[in-house]
């Protein structure tokens, strides 16, 4: 009896001392949505700022990203394609389907991240972090990075020229 109870007092006082934040985290890189990597790759982020609202910025930016559905469509649409081979397309779809750049592998908007995933010419699990955070009331600074150099390049580059056409231009 006395055993038991040491080990669950051990047990409580491991709890306390390692957090909860810590086994959060732990089955967060288990099941994969963890962002801690892309935090730290920040400090090689590409930046700009933008004067706009933090919702206007982050639903912009959310506008030109596949979610589910989109991708639903795109391999729907693909396949009819595939069986009409032989009919010249000349769909007004097509521009809309090619801003849709990237899908959405995690969006939380309280946090102020959004992380991407199937950008082109990259392998489709390769990661890149939208990050956003607002230094002043009227402005946004939007910072992406990846692991990968060439995916960070890639969603820079969509990103800064789509919000450069929506917004008065980085400060």
């Amino acid at each position: 009896m006395l055993e038991r109870k040491n080990l669950i007092l051990l047990f409580c006082l491991l709890f306390c001392v390692l957090g909860c934040a810590q086994i959060t985290e732990t089955a967060k890189v288990i099941w994969g949505s963890s962002t801690r990597a892309l935090e730290n790759a920040r400090a090689d982020a590409i930046t700009k700022t933008y004067r706009c609202s933090f919702d206007d910025c982050y639903d912009a930016v959310l506008s030109f990203a596949r979610d589910k559905e989109t991708r639903a469509q795109e391999v729907r649409d693909e396949e009819t394609r595939a069986q009409e081979i032989d009919r010249v397309e000349t769909d007004s779809d097509d521009e809309e389907v090619q801003k849709n750049y990237f899908n959405i592998f995690i969006n939380d908007r309280k946090k102020g991240h959004i992380v991407v995933m199937g950008i082109e010419g990259n392998v489709g699990t390769t990661e890149a972090g939208i990050f956003f955070s607002q230094p002043s009331l009227t402005t946004v600074k939007i910072e992406v990075t990846s692991l990968s150099e060439s995916a960070k390049r890639k969603v820079a580059q969509i990103v800064f020229d789509e919000m450069d056409s929506r917004f008065s231009g980085p400060q």
